[in-house]
């Protein structure tokens, strides 16, 4: 699969975390090791083994869900863009996204079209404190 701008490949990659599909979930990302995602308040996946293996997991324990993404900031160089979104999930019945999740996301280039770089997801909280302990299960 090619992506010819970045924002193809955001958009396939939300795509396959909403159908939790892996095989289209790594496709957007990197051909080699260089890669690294972290999920909120979770430890750093490096590699795409470990990429792949974390989408799994996740993949496997999630239940049905939908991402809307809003795009906060953007930095475009010639071979590389990050992009800051805030991610809104709602998940399984829920009517209403819950508080949005920021994440940036890293692509880079390479000679057959954008591939995902980086994926790094962190709970977006403005003011107020943050909760005693984090729910049982992460959704992302």
């Amino acid at each position: 699969m090619t992506f010819s701008t970045p924002e193809a490949a955001e958009s396939a990659f939300y795509a396959a975390f909403e159908a939790r599909d892996l095989d289209a979930m790594m496709a957007v990302w990197a051909r080699d090791d260089s890669v690294a995602c972290i999920h909120p308040m979770a430890a750093p996946l490096n590699g795409r083994a470990a990429v792949a293996a974390g989408w799994r997991s996740m993949f496997e324990a999630a239940g049905q869900f939908r991402v809307q993404v809003e795009l906060a900031h953007e930095v475009r160089e010639a071979g590389q863009v990050i992009r800051i979104v805030r991610e809104y999930l709602v998940i399984g019945q829920e009517t209403e996204p819950r508080p949005p999740i920021l994440a940036t996301n890293v692509y880079r280039k390479e000679a057959d079209g954008w591939r995902m770089m980086l994926h790094h997801a962190s709970p977006l909280q403005v003011g107020g404190t943050p909760p005693a302990r984090t729910s049982p299960m992460v959704l992302h």
